[in-house]
């Protein structure tokens, strides 16, 4: 009988993916693709605050629909307060503007009243463009293999199956308890390795705690009032970041890559573009479908000119069968809850590339 694992050396050893350099890809994109408008910048940051407060002008119209009314407000409402922190995204990466003190002060105005704490998410989440798909460095999409899986207790085996558990993923789960790369709001935590990263981090850290006051304010010091219409939202705006991150790097053909098997070129390639379809997509600013592009070139591309360099880049990875992924999910809430399900953890440890073991799969089936 041959093992899992050894199939699995078998497998990579005959393919060696062809892929092209990312200067290649550079030199295709138009160069307008790389300009950066502060302008442009700030009306989508003032769209989305206006958005926001319609959202919340437009409460007592859900409401009249009791709980459902509600959720659905917390949905809506969750999906332009991710869309907010896209703009803020946008910050950390420098694509916000060319001045990096009008990015970090931007930066703050769209995180800190969604409580992400800008500073130490811009350094974990550079780690995961930096080492995108490798094993042990990229920890915004942390991977689990076959022998981490099988010591964990049934709880942490399945939270993930849950579909409350999305709700708490973001936060508090990664953000303030810090899994799996260091708390966000702690100056000691793991995350920080200078004391400038401490300051930072207690700075974006204040800046959080302000707008969560204004906000106990603004609910008239009302805890139940605070949770219902705050931090529920706040907990729907993470769902819908763990949703988006998650289908951005789940796929049944993903590989995930050792320490000497891994580039930056094989990496980005494990990304997956989404298309959600009802202008979900224009009011995500992008992230959904362009993120190829993103990725590639994450600190020099703007979210207003992915769509365009995206087409540019699919005429490049298209000559490479497999390299360029995208699909139309129409569905994609149903799509991730089903891969949370069916995607349990990575085969192959030490063979230099690992992949998805799916739910139900019968991994000695080739014998």
């Amino acid at each position: 009988m041959v093992s899992t694992t050894t199939l699995l050396k078998q497998d990579t050893k005959k393919v060696q993916q062809k892929l092209p350099t990312i200067d290649e890809i550079k030199a295709a994109i138009p160069a307008q693709c790389f300009e950066k408008s502060l302008p442009k910048s700030l009306f989508f940051l003032v769209l989305d605050y206006v958005i926001l407060f319609g959202c919340y002008k437009a409460l007592p119209y859900f409401e009249a629909y009791g709980w459902t009314g509600y959720f659905i407000w917390c949905w809506v409402t969750g999906m332009f307060a991710a869309s907010l922190f896209c703009i803020g995204h946008d910050c950390g990466h420098t694509t916000f503007s060319e001045y990096e003190w009008v990015n970090d002060l931007c930066g703050h105005i769209a995180h800190a009243p969604i409580m992400a704490p800008y500073w130490p998410w811009q350094k974990s989440h550079r780690q995961h463009h930096q080492y995108t798909s490798h094993l042990t460095r990229d920890k915004g999409h942390p991977w689990v293999t076959e022998e981490e899986y099988v010591d964990k207790p049934w709880f942490f085996k399945h939270f993930a199956k849950f579909p409350i558990s999305g709700l708490l993923r973001w936060n508090p789960i990664y953000t303030f308890v810090g899994l799996p790369d260091g708390s966000h709001f702690w100056p000691g935590s793991e995350l920080f390795t200078s004391t400038a990263d401490r300051v930072k981090c207690a700075v974006s850290a204040v800046a959080v705690f302000f707008c969560m006051g204004v906000a106990f304010h603004l609910s008239n010091y009302s805890v139940n009032t605070w949770f219902w219409y705050y931090y529920m939202p706040c907990l729907w705006q993470g769902l819908w970041l763990v949703v988006i991150t998650y289908m951005q790097h789940s796929h049944p053909e993903i590989e995930v890559f050792e320490e000497g098997s891994w580039n930056y070129m094989k990496g980005q390639v494990q990304t997956i573009d989404r298309t959600y379809g009802f202008g979900v997509d224009t009011l995500l600013h992008h992230i959904t479908d362009g993120h190829v592009a993103h990725h590639m070139f994450f600190t020099r591309i703007p979210h207003y000119h992915l769509m365009e360099a995206t087409e540019a880049i699919k005429g490049v990875l298209d000559k490479y069968p497999g390299a360029y992924k995208h699909e139309t999910n129409y569905h994609v809430w149903f799509k991730y809850l089903w891969y949370n399900v069916r995607f349990e953890y990575l085969i192959g440890k030490g063979t230099g590339v690992l992949r998805y073991k799916q739910s139900g799969e019968d991994t000695k089936k080739a014998i």
